[in-house]
C-alpha cells in the first residue's frame, strides 16, 4: 500500500515537472513571436527595369498580304520546226546570254533542199539574162521574158524559205536569262511546239504583284510606296506601285497591282511570295512604345506606367489600358491609353505586378 502510494506521488511529480517545462517552451516562443511582430517590416525591394518615354507621331494605316514574285521578261521556249535534236548548248540552272545558241536540230535535209534551190536560183539568174539579151533584138516574146522573172523570183523566196527553216531550227536566248530545269537530250525528236524550258529575265529588278481591297486600292496610285519583306521579321525592300489593274476581281472584289522591286537580293527568285505592306488612308496621331512593353491579357492590352508618389517620388508600376493599332515588329502604335512622355516600363515588365517599386536601369 505505502509501495502504491509512492509511485502515484512520483508519476504526479513527473507530470507537473512536464507541464512546466511545456509551459516554460511556451511562454518563450510567445515572447519571441511578440518581439518578432514589434519588429519592422523589412525595406521593400525594388523591381530593375528599363523605362522608355513614349513618342507622339503620325502614322498611315497599313495592310500586309502576300505577294509573287515575277521576272519582268519570262519566256516558255518552243521549237517551231519538227526535229531530232543534234546538239543542247545550255545547262539546267546556267545563265545565258542574248543570242546565245541554246539547242541546234538536224537540219541535213533541209540543208539539201537549200543546196538545191541555190542552183535553181543560179539556173534562173542565167534564163533570166539570156531572155533580157534576147529580148532587146526581139528574139523572144515578152510572156518569155516575164516567165524568167517569175521563175527568178520563185527561186529566191524558195531559197529565202529553206534558210528561215534552218535559222529556226536553231534555238537562241531571246534575252539574258537564268536557264530552269528541262530534260531534252541528243537524239530526242521533237514536235512542233514541244515545250522545252522555260527562261527567267536576269534584270536589275524584279516585279510583284499582289492584291488589296478597294478601300486600300482608292488611296492609291502609279508611284505610291510600298515595303516588302520576304518572311516576317525580314528585311525591309522598298518598291513603287509600277502597274494597277483595269478591274477587280468579280468574285474577291480584290484589285491587283504591279510593284517593281530595284535591286533584289539574290536569294529572291521568280515563283517566290512576299509581304507586302502597304500604307494607305490619312495620316492618325498614335503613341510609339516598344513591342515589349506591351500586355496582353483577357480584359485586352494595358502598359505599366512608371508614376512618382510620395515626398520621396519613388517610381510605381500603375498599369494603364491601351488599345493598339499596329505593329512593326519593334514598335506598337497606340492610339487610345496613353500620352507622349509617359514613362513605359519595356524591359522587365513581366517582373512587375500593380503598385511595384520600380527601380530604373539602362537597357
Amino acid at each position: 500500500m505505502k509501495r502504491s502510494a509512492k509511485t502515484l506521488y512520483g508519476s504526479l511529480l513527473l507530470l507537473l515537472a512536464v507541464a512546466v517545462a511545456l509551459g516554460a517552451i511556451a511562454y518563450i516562443k510567445y515572447q519571441q513571436i511578440q518581439a518578432a511582430m514589434a519588429q519592422p517590416p523589412p525595406p521593400e525591394m525594388p523591381v530593375a527595369v528599363s523605362l522608355f518615354e513614349a513618342v507622339s507621331t503620325t502614322v498611315r494605316r497599313k495592310t500586309t498580304v502576300v505577294g509573287t514574285v515575277l521576272a519582268p521578261r519570262t519566256v516558255t521556249l518552243r521549237n517551231e520546226e519538227s526535229g531530232t535534236v543534234t546538239e543542247v548548248l545550255m545547262q539546267p540552272g546556267g545563265r545565258v546570254k542574248s543570242g546565245e545558241t541554246l539547242v541546234i536540230m538536224d537540219t541535213r535535209v533541209e540543208q539539201a533542199q537549200l543546196d538545191a534551190a541555190l542552183a535553181t536560183l543560179t539556173e534562173s539568174k542565167s534564163n533570166l539574162s539570156r531572155a533580157e539579151r534576147l529580148a532587146e533584138s526581139s528574139a523572144v516574146s515578152r510572156e518569155v521574158l516575164d516567165a524568167a522573172t517569175a521563175s527568178l523570183a520563185r527561186s529566191k523566196a524558195e531559197v529565202s524559205r529553206l534558210e528561215a527553216i534552218i535559222e529556226r531550227k536553231q534555238l537562241l536566248a531571246p534575252f539574258e536569262a537564268r536557264v530552269g530545269l528541262f530534260q531534252l537530250h541528243t537524239g530526242q525528236y521533237l514536235d512542233v511546239g514541244s515545250e522545252l524550258v522555260t527562261l527567267e529575265g536576269t534584270d536589275e529588278f524584279l516585279l510583284v504583284d499582289f492584291a488589296v481591297p478597294a478601300h486600300v486600292a482608292d488611296t492609291l496610285s502609279v508611284g505610291s510606296e510600298v515595303a516588302m519583306r520576304a518572311s516576317r521579321g525580314g528585311t525591309v525592300l522598298p518598291a513603287r506601285i509600277d502597274a494597277m489593274d483595269s478591274r477587280a476581281d468579280a468574285e474577291s472584289r480584290l484589285l491587283t497591282m504591279r510593284a517593281k522591286l530595284q535591286s533584289p537580293p539574290a536569294t529572291l527568285l521568280p515563283g517566290d511570295s512576299v509581304l507586302v505592306t502597304v500604307a494607305y488612308g490619312e495620316p492618325q496621331p498614335v503613341t510609339l512604345v516598344p513591342q515589349t512593353a506591351v500586355r496582353r491579357g483577357p480584359s485586352g492590352e494595358s502598359v505599366f506606367v512608371a508614376r512618382a508618389v510620395g515626398d520621396e517620388g519613388a517610381l510605381r508600376a500603375v498599369s494603364i489600358p491601351i488599345v493598339t493599332a499596329a505593329n512593326d515588329g519593334q514598335r506598337s502604335q497606340v492610339v487610345r491609353g496613353l500620352a507622349a512622355g509617359d514613362q513605359v516600363v519595356s524591359d522587365g515588365s513581366f517582373k512587375v505586378q500593380e503598385g511595384s517599386l520600380l527601380k530604373a536601369v539602362q537597357p
